[in-house]
């Protein structure tokens, strides 16, 4: 398959506003209730993880890039979390 520059531009903003999402909802459910926060934490985890497994089916470069950017956004949120 042939993909343009551009589609892998759109899917990595894509996934970056998503996860960004997912995080500030669970560190804002979190704040409020641990038990709630753990439960969104999880499906949080289970929706990111079926992304990450559509990027590598697409291409190699595509998922690797998805996972560092879960994985640092996921730095972020902890850092944030902790204060």
């Amino acid at each position: 398959m042939d993909f343009s520059i551009w589609m892998y531009i759109t899917v990595f903003l894509s996934q970056l506003v998503g996860v960004s999402l997912a995080f500030a909802i669970f560190t804002s459910i979190y704040i409020k209730n641990k038990t709630k926060g753990l439960v969104s934490l999880a499906i949080t985890i289970l929706i990111i993880t079926y992304s990450l497994i559509q990027g590598f089916n697409v291409s190699i470069i595509m998922g690797f890039g998805m996972v560092l950017i879960s994985i640092g956004l996921s730095i972020v949120t902890l850092c944030f979390k902790r204060k």
